[in-house]
């Protein structure tokens, strides 16, 4: 029978450390989440350009949930698409929050047929960016070398992304 105790002992210290181990990880990736927002930058093209340069976004952030880092696009994003969410983005989804809080931010990369970068498109909420029109998202293309093509309020993002404001402006996953 002593050796039944000493067992039991083991697995139940085992699975103790395991079930703390479980609860500080979620602790330090909503933490990682709130760190993140403090680290955000300004609503400008150049300081978002800047920031995801320095961020290395390709190799922290996670990629669309479900689907191959590299996956098939349409226009006007390109014949291939990379998907990256930041952690307060990715966790706002994981939560089925509704919508992205301030702080989130969503990076595509837009590859042509043959594999070559095209732009970088670029979702983000900004805390205090008004832009009542698309749910407070401020919208940037920038191409390969850095060079911004649109940014803000970009009409033409607002009205296609229009069509699933309902999901907060996002088509490639669901919030709600």
């Amino acid at each position: 029978m002593r050796c039944s105790w000493s067992f039991l002992g083991r697995f139940l210290t085992v699975l103790t450390a395991a079930l703390l181990g479980v609860v500080l990880a979620a602790g330090c990736a909503s933490q990682e989440a709130e760190d993140m927002s403090a680290e955000a930058p300004a609503a400008e093209g150049a300081a978002i350009v800047e920031y995801l340069g320095s961020a290395d976004f390709q190799n922290t952030w996670q990629h669309l949930p479900g689907v191959e880092p590299l996956y098939t696009g349409q226009d006007p994003h390109g014949a291939l698409l990379s998907t990256y969410f930041n952690a307060i983005a990715l966790k706002a989804i994981e939560d089925k929050a509704g919508s992205i809080p301030a702080g989130g931010m969503v990076v595509k990369e837009n590859f042509m047929p043959d594999g070559t970068l095209a732009a970088t498109t670029v979702m983000y909420k900004p805390a205090g960016f008004e832009n009542a029109d698309a749910n407070g998202w401020f919208f940037l293309k920038y191409g390969p070398d850095g060079v911004i093509e649109a940014e803000g309020k970009v009409q033409g993002c607002t009205e296609c992304h229009g069509d699933v404001q309902d999901n907060d402006f996002l088509f490639s996953v669901d919030v709600k």
